[in-house]
């Protein structure tokens, strides 16, 4: 089971790679800016974070029994981080029919928004040996924390923003702006919470892994127990039959 998702691993990062030289393909030709500017979205930088953890997924699951916890905080954040981009996507693109303003999605968008965040949600569902502390939660907001602030600095001297909620001459700075981020801020925890709730309940308390280590939790008290039962009953005297 584990070496059949290292493969389908490999594949999905093989994917991103395709999808996003397809996606700078595309882009390349909408402006003098159009590199920096593919770069700076969220959903390119999620995907090439996605690619990285992929690759190291897919090389422990064809060479370890089990992932570490450190390996399962990066594949729940990475995770998150695609479904977001994938939910942004499509509410732009529902947006934009019901304005009658359709919005045309090349097939590089497709593979980046849809087809690789579902696969991650899948392999996050069906992998076995995945369990991840709550403590990731606040950790989850950090990466898109720096990428608003990059954007906001970048964008006051480009003067051009990936999204229109970030766009201070399509919004109110800066209430409707707060309004936002609460609401980004509430999606990246809750589907986070989500995740690690789903992992969690596959998995027995008294086997949870020490955070940061890749160990069980548990065993070496058992086997602790169990050695001292032992002890005991050498030294106790043998009862009068």
């Amino acid at each position: 089971m584990r070496r059949a998702f290292g493969v389908a691993r490999i594949v999905a990062a093989c994917t991103g790679l395709v999808a996003l030289v397809g996606e700078i393909n595309f882009t390349i030709g909408t402006g003098p800016f159009a590199i920096a500017n593919f770069f700076s979205y969220f959903t390119v930088q999620s995907m090439m974070l996605a690619v990285i953890v992929f690759v190291f997924g897919a090389v422990n699951a064809l060479r370890r029994p089990e992932d570490t916890v450190l390996l399962d905080r990066a594949r729940v954040l990475a995770t998150t981080y695609m479904t977001v981009s994938g939910l942004v996507f499509a509410a732009i693109l529902v947006e934009g029919s019901l304005r009658g303003v359709p919005v045309w999605a090349p097939w590089s968008s497709q593979l980046l928004h849809f087809v690789l965040p579902v696969y991650a949600l899948l392999d996050w569902f069906l992998a076995p040996g995945r369990i991840v502390p709550w403590t990731t939660i606040p950790w989850s907001l950090a990466f898109p924390a720096a990428w608003v602030i990059y954007t906001m600095v970048r964008g006051a001297g480009a003067y051009w923003y990936p999204y229109f909620f970030l766009d201070p001459a399509l919004v109110q700075i800066p209430f409707e702006l707060g309004l936002y981020l609460v609401v980004i801020v509430a999606i990246f925890s809750g589907i986070v919470a989500l995740l690690i709730t789903i992992s969690r309940r596959h998995h027995s308390p008294a086997r949870e892994r020490v955070p940061g280590r890749g160990k069980v939790r548990g065993w070496p008290t058992l086997r602790q127990a169990s050695r001292r039962r032992r002890t005991l009953q050498a030294a106790s005297p043998p009862h009068p039959r």
